[in-house]
């Protein structure tokens, strides 16, 4: 900007004016700079509660996931338990009637349900508890 120039420098009113101006710009600058600065923080507090409500809902998850894998090693000795109920009734017959069991059958199926037991172990040391 150029002032005109008076006697004893420049025109004051000229100069008071500009400075007005830029007053004015100098605040539009300062309430964009807050608006944006309140849009960072509302941004950031929005990311940490959706960072905190999903590590809650997957600890509920991981919870759930965990009772679910109890509850399967619970079926499982349940079920081993009949197997092995059905296997001394059977054999009891079995000898009753001079047959043989196949003592490798049942030892496929023990074999078997260890598999899966021994396969529940590992997802359980897999770290499923909320922290």
């Amino acid at each position: 900007m150029n002032f005109t120039e008076v006697k004893r420098g420049y025109d004051p009113d000229e100069v008071d004016s500009y400075i007005a101006s830029l007053d004015n710009v100098i605040k539009s600058y300062k309430e964009k700079d807050n608006a944006i600065k309140n849009a960072i923080i509302s941004a950031q507090l929005a990311a940490d509660n959706m960072i905190k409500n999903a590590k809650l809902q997957a600890d509920e998850y991981k919870i759930q996931i965990v009772r679910e894998l109890e509850n399967m090693r619970t079926e499982i000795e349940r079920e081993r338990a009949k197997i092995q109920e059905f296997h001394e009734v059977y054999a009891g017959l079995v000898r009753k009637y001079l047959i043989k069991l196949d003592e490798q059958d049942v030892s496929k199926v023990h074999a078997s349900l260890n598999e899966i037991d021994r396969l529940i172990d590992l997802l359980m040391e897999v770290d499923l508890m909320p922290n």
